[in-house]
């Protein structure tokens, strides 16, 4: 048993996609670091953070799909799996994690299937599957993924969506988040036996007179979205989009299984690929035309982030409340709050108006010394009042 672990581990480590993977998740922490410093002047969340709090989701989707995917003896070929991964890191390297899903690189695996018989493979990567076989798993791959990225977005999307300001409309500053997301999910396929080595351990399932050896991949999903708004809320409606995807998925699948035909296998990659399309562009259309939601109050100062372990965690406030007293002192912008904090340095008092507009009244102890006291991260007025940090 000790042996058939270690053989599913190495085979999901040696994978190049998983090591493109970490490094997806360095330069996705850099960049949103270097952004969120050219916005507040401090960095939000550790560049670690992208990796860390996306690990343990992304191992947990991808051990739920493998049982799915392992009760139904999933069978794909070297090749095709070669091909995913190619289609993944070509999506992957426009870096845009909107992309990054089984909805774009699926298809277009399939599509590039008519290129193998005119390429000349190793000898190790030989390994032929009828296309009754072939094409409803490829489909069904597709389908188990994309509900493991809905299952990601819904309950994992909004963990860490990195706030900005931007030129609003209006011209004057507004507050935007960004969701810009990668997990990496462990999954187990089948592949023909023979193609890699086999183990004493190793269960292997016997179809139509061939038999199959499982393999451990890694399989990359994202999600990214600029979102004006709460970022929880939208994050749950993009979530709900994806599970049309993964039922046309589903049907295309048992489809195939009936008419194994390649042309019929591009006609349903189109029509997951461009579903997916028209579901991104709606999507992208309806926040645009949203009125923006982290703006400047006239009696209140909106809250666009909270920085991990501040004050302002710890005394419960959240993103999209607003903040209209310290100390007994109106409020309406990161001055007059700075103004205010200076009362009493070391601790404060706080009337908060909730999102449901109801009012509460917060308490607790400052910092001393620190770039920052409170730990909220406001809407700016001018770009002279830099900081945008009180």
């Amino acid at each position: 048993m000790i042996e058939t672990t270690l053989t599913a581990i190495s085979s999901f480590l040696l994978h190049p996609l998983f090591y493109i993977g970490i490094a997806a998740f360095a330069f996705i922490g850099a960049v949103r670091v270097a952004k969120e410093r050219a916005s507040f002047h401090t960095r939000v969340y550790a560049k670690r953070a992208d990796f860390v709090l996306s690990l343990l989701p992304g191992l947990l989707a991808g051990l739920i799909a493998s049982f799915v995917l392992i009760g139904y003896g999933l069978t794909l070929t070297t090749p095709v799996l070669l091909l995913v991964a190619a289609a993944s890191l070509l999506l992957l390297l426009t870096g845009r994690m909107q992309l990054q899903s089984p909805a774009y690189y699926i298809p277009l695996a399939a599509v590039a299937l008519a290129l193998l018989p005119s390429l000349t493979l190793p000898t190790w990567l030989d390994g032929e599957l009828e296309s009754q076989i072939l094409y409803p798993s490829l489909f069904l791959f597709a389908a188990v993924t994309l509900l493991a990225q809905a299952f990601l977005v819904r309950f994992n999307g909004a963990a860490l969506t990195s706030p900005r300001l931007e030129i609003g409309k209006r011209g004057r500053f507004v507050g935007v988040h960004i969701a810009n997301r990668l997990w990496l999910l462990p999954i187990v396929v089948f592949i023909p036996e023979g193609m890699l080595p086999a183990f004493s351990y190793w269960p292997l399932i016997h179809i139509e007179g061939m038999t199959f050896q499982p393999l451990l991949i890694p399989v990359l999903v994202g999600f990214g979205k600029k979102i004006g708004s709460l970022p929880k809320d939208t994050v749950a409606t993009e979530a709900k989009a994806i599970y049309p995807l993964a039922v046309l998925a589903f049907v295309g699948a048992a489809a195939l299984y009936f008419l194994p035909e390649y042309w019929f296998l591009c006609l349903w990659s189109a029509l997951l690929a461009g579903l997916k399309l028209a579901l991104d562009i709606r999507s992208a259309i309806a926040e645009k035309n949203k009125p923006a939601f982290f703006t400047e109050e006239e009696k209140g100062c909106r809250v666009v982030g909270v920085l991990p372990g501040s004050p302002a965690e710890k005394m419960g406030i959240a993103i999209g409340e607003e903040i209209t007293k310290v100390n007994g002192q109106p409020v309406h912008n990161e001055q007059t709050m700075y103004q205010a904090l200076q009362i009493n340095p070391v601790y404060c008092k706080l009337e908060v108006k909730d999102l449901a507009g109801e009012a509460r009244f917060v308490h607790g102890p400052l910092y001393s010394g620190e770039h920052y006291q409170l730990g909220a991260l406001l809407v700016r007025q001018e770009e002279q009042l830099a900081d945008s940090i009180v």
